[in-house]
């Protein structure tokens, strides 16, 4: 058959379409899973809007193309406006025959040059991508650096003073471990319990490369982020680091981190469960989701 052969001509799947629809009523249900990559800047958010672009209607466009089915697409989480993937994981149902190595060649053979299908395989029908997921993990990209690189200003927060790493790799350090983060947390997507478990965290400087600066990177992994969780904890980083002087840090050098006062603050700050406390939400681009974990 045509679809055995795995270099294929894109269009050939579209001309063929008919063919397909007409079996697939034969065709058992099968559950699709893909691995996708985005950059965030044209689109509003993952999820599908009345009047504006996002990733989720794009890809449910195309498939629609591709299969002649109407196909929802599911995600393992909502990104927001401006918010870019390395790895956003999301899956679908559909009776169409074609394989995963198929869908994967189709889908960015059609889908725009800032949307990327990085994998696709078959899953158990039982298979979602928010339920079933272990952990996330995101990255948030800042540059305090003048002049600032204007090639960056899509894609980190362009802050206009100078961060102290120390203060920010000292106050996250507390972030580790099961707590409450209602202090994070923006409203308008309330959830049934504000409590998570934060695996990894780091905060580093990155070394110059021949095309970006060097950017301050704060990456977080946990089994779950409230809604705006990752970009208030870099404004609340961002904050500690702005408040403290020189002078201060230059005092603190040396003691373990769970001695430094940007510890004891972030601690404070959590235990009040009070959004008011924390620092502001970072803007969206500069944020990325990098990876969904699975136990699979």
């Amino acid at each position: 058959m045509l679809y055995r052969k795995l270099k294929i001509n894109t269009r050939e799947i579209i001309s063929s379409k008919i063919d397909f629809a007409r079996d697939s009523q034969y065709s058992p249900m099968r559950r699709i899973k893909i691995e996708i990559a985005y950059d965030g800047t044209r689109y509003n958010g993952w999820q599908r809007q009345p009047d504006a672009p996002s990733i989720q209607e794009t890809l449910e466009n195309v498939l629609r193309k591709i299969t002649d089915e109407s196909i929802a697409v599911t995600g393992s989480g909502r990104t927001d406006a401006g918010v870019h993937a390395l790895k956003q994981v999301a899956a679908f149902s559909t009776n169409s025959k074609l394989t995963p190595e198929i869908f994967y060649r189709a889908l960015n053979g059609h889908l725009p040059d800032d949307i990327r299908i990085l994998h696709a395989e078959e899953v158990p029908m039982s298979f979602h991508p928010i339920r079933d997921a272990v952990s996330k993990r995101y990255r948030y990209l800042i540059d305090d650096r003048r002049p600032f690189c204007p090639i960056t200003r899509n894609y980190c927060w362009i802050y206009r003073e100078p961060l102290d790493i120390p203060t920010m790799q000292a106050a996250a350090e507390y972030l580790r471990g099961k707590h409450d983060f209602a202090c994070f947390q923006s409203q308008g997507s309330p959830r049934e319990t504000t409590i998570r478990t934060i695996f990894d965290v780091s905060v580093q400087r990155i070394a110059d490369s021949p095309l970006l600066p060097s950017l301050i990177q704060i990456e977080v992994e946990a089994d779950g982020f409230l809604y705006n969780m990752m970009r208030t904890i870099a404004g609340t980083l961002v904050l500690l680091a702005k408040s403290r002087g020189r002078s201060d840090n230059t005092k603190s050098r040396g003691r373990s981190a769970a001695q430094s006062p940007d510890y004891e603050r972030m601690k404070e700050i959590i235990a009040s469960c009070n959004r008011t406390l924390a620092g502001p939400t970072a803007p969206a681009h500069g944020l990325y989701l990098v990876n969904v974990t699975y136990a699979y």
